[in-house]
């Protein structure tokens, strides 16, 4: 069964969006649509003046239509794999801080071992990456997170607490472990508001009283980083967001403050989706490289 109409009325929300996203006219989307309710003998949608609603059948139908295409997709792969240069792709979502060093280590250490692949990869907020995977536009996610996804299969799921990232020559680089309070006297760079450090953040100043000199926010840790490198600011990130570069001058520090153990890396998947073995394969690699730093 065909359900690219559908799935292009639920995820625009209406006829002529999807009609746009598939280069036809709304009504013969519409048309579609009607002729899939008759199949399947009950209604998807509910036709409002602002779009169209899914109703409980459309929503459960979505969930099963996404993992259908995903896995004729799989299959047709497969059937290709010894002649489709493209058979073989995986599309990723990843957070910034886990995109940087850590994700493409991984990929070269795959890509080594199975040249015949291509990795398509975005990097995007925790939510996006729950949203593209729910929806089976990527297959693999890789995300910090507080709290448990909905919606999502984790794969995996590891302790990465965060930590004060400062210049190796910093007067704190030494110690092995400080409470936030101690921070105040440094200037700080932040991410900001909704990323997981920067909930923990603000949750320990709250419980705290505490305030800081904070003097940069940014959404991107390379530079946070350059900054870090030349000042006496202090960064928050977890040990894999620098620690695989080689070269990097910048060292980490625990913090005692509970709190900021209280995150995780996760590795999501589509729930109920049957993954083509090449699939299965690199989420291994994945897993396994996560294990390795633990």
């Amino acid at each position: 069964m065909d359900y690219r109409y559908f799935l292009a009325v639920f995820d625009t929300g209406s006829l002529a969006a999807a009609g746009e996203r598939l280069h036809i006219a709304s009504s013969a989307v519409s048309r579609q649509i009607s002729l899939l309710e008759e199949t399947i003998g009950v209604p998807l949608f509910e036709r409002r003046p602002r779009g169209m609603q899914p109703t409980a059948a459309g929503n459960a139908l979505a969930d099963h239509a996404r993992r259908a295409s995903l896995e004729e997709q799989s299959l047709l792969s497969e059937l290709r794999a010894g002649d489709y240069p493209g058979a073989k792709v995986v599309r990723l979502v990843s957070t910034e801080g886990l995109s940087r060093y850590f994700l493409p280590q991984v990929l070269i250490r795959h890509y080594q071992q199975n040249p015949a692949f291509q990795y398509v990869l975005e990097v995007m907020s925790p939510h996006e990456c729950a949203d593209k995977v729910r929806r089976g536009e990527a297959d693999v996610g890789l995300v910090f997170s507080t709290e448990p996804i909905d919606g999502v299969e984790v794969r995996h799921s590891s302790r990465s607490p965060i930590r004060a990232v400062m210049r190796v020559g910093h007067p704190l680089a030494t110690l092995k472990q400080v409470p936030l309070r101690s921070l105040s006297p440094y200037p700080l760079a932040l991410t900001p508001k909704g990323s997981t450090q920067r909930q923990l953040f603000d949750l320990v100043c709250q419980m705290e009283g505490l305030s800081f000199n904070h003097v940069m926010t940014c959404n991107y840790s390379g530079a946070i980083h350059e900054f870090v490198r030349h000042t006496d600011t202090i960064a928050f990130g977890g040990a894999i967001s620098h620690r695989a570069n080689g070269s990097d001058d910048l060292t980490s520090v625990a913090l005692s403050n509970p709190q900021f153990s209280d995150r995780s890396i996760q590795v999501l998947t589509m729930p109920k989706r049957a993954l083509p073995v090449a699939l299965e394969l690199f989420i291994e690699t994945l897993i396994g490289s996560l294990k390795d730093l633990t």
